[in-house]
């Protein structure tokens, strides 16, 4: 019995915590706080050293908190090309799953890499901009 105790003790601040974790999780992402064009990395960011490129991770850049374009920057592959999902009100993909719009465009491999933030006017120009996409 006692046993069984503990165990329900221990399931019930567990899960306590898993509901706080998630709660605080939703609180960063209050889109009061998040007014003007925002990027928020949600794959990892990986530059690879030998060809000093971006070469995987996954980036959503939204305006006043509606998703307005992504970017796949690779699968491990050092070939200096990303993919940029346009959105449509915050939608990316159709009922299907497809994207409504993608565009592949070459990175500078520089050996930078990309940080969560606000954007700034260059990356702006390069996101909009058909032919190319926002640089690392």
């Amino acid at each position: 019995m006692k046993y069984f105790q503990l165990i329900l003790i221990i399931t019930v601040c567990t899960l306590s915590c898993s509901k706080e974790t998630i709660y605080d999780l939703k609180q960063e992402m209050d889109c009061e706080k998040w007014d003007g064009y925002h990027k928020f990395i949600y794959d990892p960011i990986i530059v690879d050293e030998e060809c000093n490129c971006i070469v995987a991770g996954k980036v959503k850049y939204l305006q006043n908190c509606e998703t307005k374009a992504l970017v796949h920057y690779g699968d491990g592959v050092c070939d200096n090309i990303a993919l940029k999902i346009s959105c449509i009100e915050g939608n990316c993909y159709d009922k299907d799953g497809n994207p409504y719009d993608v565009q592949e465009f070459t990175i500078d491999c520089n050996g930078n890499s990309i940080q969560n933030g606000e954007v700034n006017a260059n990356e702006l120009d390069d996101l909009f901009n058909p032919s190319t996409g926002p640089q690392p």
